[in-house]
């Protein structure tokens, strides 16, 4: 051994090796700030990695055999070999560098209206996964994950009681919506991510699906007043640890510690604030712990779209804490949401949902979420302008919030905006590929746009993923109904009925009237005097699509005539309907949608 020790001595072996490491490390620090710049994909750093590992071999290699011949000095073919290596190194790192796509945004990628389907129509988005195998059964584009991206997974609740849930359920939504704040980090929408909840899913699967290159884990585990909470970042693609950290704090700090976990994510993934360094992205108000507590019990019924009983949650949160300005913009999201759930009456609950969303925006003027409610209250008021400067502020806000950009394609729908619609769409199936809602708005407005097959490839992809949607299955019914598959749309009509609780047969009956003209008699009969359908006959543009499915040209053009010129209505989409179509260009269609001031174009360079 003192002999071996002895001739490395001899032969600078230890000096030429660490020389070499200094000089690799250098190399690579540089080739991976070059990589996050460029967003180069991880098989580029890998190559670098495996090139300079060689390259040490064959140092060490060199050393050894010019220390045997007693000099130091390297001949002009070992240079060449030397150089050789070099080139094709960097010529791999080039190529592989080069064939990194760049990220193709909606707004960039123009459709050419010319084709029945265009490409960039065509299985955009993996809207059609199956969240228990995790499997897409929808194509997508293949396009390189960016590095910037991250979805962050429900943390686990580690109290021991499963009815906590909401509590670390509520804390993974405060980071997520945190992060969404940062205009170049692309974060997974809570829908996508919370699909993968009490699932042993593989984390390279998991990016592969959500399209990220880091999931965020943790747990939460309360105690009294005392809350622990734990998170690591993880890299999707090689499974490393990039950081982790673990917090002991009082409830009456857990924003601080929320605001210190999405400053430190965006540190790793070196995405820069909006504003100074020290910018929170977590109001740093103290809030009585008992209202947080009440709040993040209203988000979780809120996702779950238990919209009642959300509404009553953040109404408990501010009447304890009337200065929390999250708490009141998630009651007026609730109330703005609730007379599509539940039969309250809309005008009482959209007057409830401004009035909350004014007062969040008096205690905070940049909450993101207060702008959203007005957005969607404004537009199902037919304020066209109001409702787009809302969305627009919303946006501006909280440039990655997929609810944000859903709400804003179902505004752009209905004011007949649809290829901009379809465009805002995608951006939001972007960040959240499982949300059952934003790919059945896709399929109508493939359908509203003819293009067919690609819709018909959309909702049953989106079917296939949410069996139980009751959204899901309407869609899918006017679908089917549309391209006359009219035993695929009473099946889908029977199956929302029973979801909903509603008369199957009542809609049975209506949709085999549309397919038999025999029957049409009996189910007009059924339109214009059952039960199950008093929810339709308040609607006049539902209710006007299914007179036209039934070829009453003028009993359609009477219920739409009749819609109050200030009426509110959260269905406006179904004036581009293609059922419509025979009687679009009809001089008093045309005079409903003046009435009505549609279609709306927003303003040249208004989009968000």
């Amino acid at each position: 051994m003192n002999e071996l020790i002895a001739r490395m001595k001899q032969r600078k072996l230890v000096q030429w090796a660490l020389a070499y490491l200094a000089a690799g490390w250098a190399a690579l620090q540089a080739l991976g700030l070059a990589a996050d710049s460029y967003d180069w994909p991880h098989r580029v750093m890998q190559i670098a990695f495996a090139a300079i590992a060689l390259g040490f071999v064959v140092a060490l290699v060199l050393a050894w055999y010019h220390g045997e011949k007693g000099r130091q000095r390297v001949s002009g073919a070992e240079l060449l070999l030397i150089a050789l290596v070099l080139a094709i190194g960097g010529g791999l790192l080039w190529r592989f560098g080069r064939m990194a796509p760049p990220a193709r945004s909606p707004e960039a990628a123009q459709r050419n209206p010319g084709r029945v389907v265009p490409d960039s129509v065509a299985g955009a988005t993996p809207s059609g996964l199956q969240v228990g195998s995790v499997s897409a059964t929808a194509t997508a584009q293949a396009v390189a994950i960016p590095a910037k991206s991250v979805a962050v997974l429900p943390f686990v609740n580690m109290s021991g009681d499963p009815k906590n849930d909401y509590f670390s359920d509520g804390i993974t939504e405060e980071i997520l919506d945190a992060l969404a704040q940062l205009p170049n980090l692309k974060v997974a929408a809570r829908t996508s991510a919370f699909a993968f909840k009490g699932k042993a899913e593989d984390l390279r699967k998991v990016g592969e699906v959500l399209d990220v290159a880091t999931v965020l884990e943790g747990s939460v585990q309360q105690s009294g007043d005392e809350v622990r909470i734990t998170a690591q970042l993880i890299d999707t693609r090689s499974g490393y640890h990039l950081w982790s950290e673990k917090y002991d704090r009082k409830l009456t700090s857990i924003f601080a510690v929320e605001d210190e976990i999405s400053k430190a994510i965006a540190d790793k993934l070196k995405v820069q604030l909006a504003g100074a360094g020290e910018q929170s992205l977590v109001a740093q108000r103290t809030i009585d712990p008992l209202a947080h507590d009440f709040y993040l019990r209203g988000l979780t019924l809120l996702a779950a779209r238990s919209v009642k009983e959300a509404a009553e949650a953040f109404q408990q949160a501010v009447a304890i804490d009337p200065g929390y300005a999250q708490g009141w913009a998630a009651l007026a999201e609730a109330e703005a949401l609730l007379p599509a759930y539940t039969l309250t009456p809309a005008q009482a609950s959209y007057a409830r949902s401004l009035d909350a969303a004014r007062h969040a925006l008096a205690l905070d003027p940049d909450t993101a979420s207060a702008y959203v409610a007005r957005g969607m209250v404004y537009g199902n008021q037919m304020r066209w302008a109001d409702a787009d400067s809302a969305f627009r502020r919303a946006l501006a806000l909280a440039p990655g919030d997929a609810e944000a950009m859903d709400q804003y394609a179902q505004f752009l729908f209905a004011v007949g905006q649809l290829e901009p619609a379809l465009a805002e769409i995608d951006r939001a199936l972007q960040r959240d590929p499982l949300s059952g809602v934003s790919g059945s708005v896709r399929a109508q407005l493939l359908l509203a746009l003819h293009h067919d097959d690609a819709a018909l490839q959309q909702i049953e992809s989106t079917l296939t993923a949410h069996p139980d949607g009751v959204f899901v299955h309407r869609s899918a019914l006017w679908v089917y109904l549309v391209l006359h598959r009219y035993s695929e749309a009473e099946r889908q009509a029977r199956m929302a009925s029973k979801l909903n609780g509603d008369d199957q047969d009542a809609f049975g009956l209506l949709i085999r009237g549309i397919a038999d003209p025999p029957m049409r008699k009996r189910a007009i009969q059924i339109l214009a005097t059952s039960p199950a359908m008093s929810g339709i006959r308040k609607d006049a543009f539902v209710y006007a699509s299914f007179l036209m499915a039934l070829g009453e040209h003028e009993r359609t053009l009477a219920a739409l005539e009749g819609f109050v010129p200030n009426g509110e209505s959260n269905t406006v989409q179904f004036l581009w309907n293609p059922v419509l179509d025979p009687i679009r260009n009809d001089p008093r269609f045309k005079a409903v949608l003046k009435k009505i001031g549609l279609p709306y174009k927003p303003a040249a360079g208004a989009a968000p």
